[in-house]
């Protein structure tokens, strides 16, 4: 099977209401979707989020890498999983736009196979449980979407903190407050804080059931991380300082994180998010997989990589629970906290697309 065609169309999905963390305000998504065509009736979908406040990659970059870099290295190439990803890997472009074509790669190789994605990857499993994240508000007004939240069933919930201790320690209080100690917290202060600040908030808070602490300190300072990880008061999750395989290793190497937190758009797509597990099960370490504030597509694919991770126990991918109804929502099954996939070839959203016209008849 080779790859013969490629088209870009943007996808535009508002939220239910703003998400507010320390280092942004979204009010929409605007992604960037892909269709890439083969010599076979085939063809496969990929997304990309491009997260400036994040990666510092705009919408725009990713279309120039897209264009001028990718599209012509792939054009024409064989649809052989080993060489294709390593050629993929080895362009100088950025990691999301890798990954909106890792997406659409792996669409196409489980059709291919007549599976679904997650039984492509080895999963016989069919449904993961999501947390829910809670914005960063007042401490009222994030009681109330804990309150909010646990009416929908959900178990674990990630609450989005910054810079401000006493706020932060007041907005847990209020937490818990109407918390069933069955659910767990997963903070997230966004590299918001320093080593000092991060210490007297845990030491204010009750910390039984906070199951971690994600990248409470900006992305260079492993050395805090590995300060705080030591004294072993709450689980630390790395999100923004681990990117790549290669900051895997060293945050690994160093022991100075309990749990990687992957997303596709950070690592440049399936193919690589699997060698980053592969790394963390050599080290007996835990993994997340998590998401920027992006589409279906790029989510769905996503779930489908974290059925088949075993390393991987906690999940973060609530992104459609902010998105207004969009039929590319229809494929995410959820009952409660669970999502549940099916069992169609690919990602499933074949029928979806078509129906939405976003790219032209060929």
């Amino acid at each position: 099977m080779r790859l013969i065609l490629f088209e870009i169309a943007k996808l535009k999905i508002s939220l239910k209401k703003p998400f507010i963390t320390a280092l942004r305000r979204v009010d929409q998504i605007e992604d960037i979707i892909i269709k890439i065509h083969t010599d076979t009736p085939l063809v496969g979908y990929g997304e990309a989020c491009a997260v400036t406040a994040i990666t510092g990659t705009s919408n725009e970059d990713v279309i120039h890498d897209l264009k001028e870099v990718l599209f012509p290295l792939l054009l024409n190439q064989e649809l052989e999983r080993e060489s294709i990803f390593t050629l993929l890997q080895k362009a100088l472009a950025s990691a999301e736009a890798k990954a909106c074509v890792d997406i659409a790669l792996f669409d196409l190789l489980s059709k291919e196979a007549s599976q679904s994605l997650h039984s492509y990857l080895g999963s016989t499993k069919y449904s993961l449980q999501t947390d829910l994240t809670i914005s960063a508000n007042t401490p009222i007004l994030m009681r109330e979407a804990t309150q909010e939240a646990l009416s929908l069933g959900f178990t674990s919930l990630k609450i989005k903190l910054d810079s401000d201790i006493q706020t932060n320690i007041q907005r847990l209080q209020q937490i818990n407050e109407v918390l069933p100690s069955d659910i767990g917290l997963i903070l997230d202060p966004n590299q918001s804080l320093s080593f000092t600040s991060c210490l007297k908030m845990l030491e204010a808070v009750n910390t039984n059931n906070i199951e971690c602490i994600e990248q409470p300190f900006s992305a260079q300072n492993i050395h805090s991380m590995k300060k705080l990880k030591d004294k072993k008061l709450v689980p630390l999750l790395a999100d923004e300082s681990v990117f790549t395989l290669e900051d895997a290793q060293t945050l690994l190497e160093q022991d100075a994180v309990d749990m990687l937190n992957i997303k596709l758009m950070k690592c440049a797509g399936i193919s690589e998010a699997i060698k980053i597990v592969s790394l963390a099960q050599e080290y007996k370490k835990t993994c997340m997989i998590g998401s920027m504030l992006e589409g279906p597509i790029s989510l769905l694919a996503a779930a489908h990589f974290a059925l088949s991770q075993d390393a991987i126990v906690l999940a973060d991918l609530d992104s459609p629970f902010y998105l207004k109804e969009h039929p590319l929502l229809i494929p995410f099954h959820f009952e409660k906290d669970y999502i549940h996939l099916s069992d169609e070839f690919g990602l499933g959203v074949d029928k979806i697309i078509e129906r939405l016209h976003f790219f032209q008849v060929q």
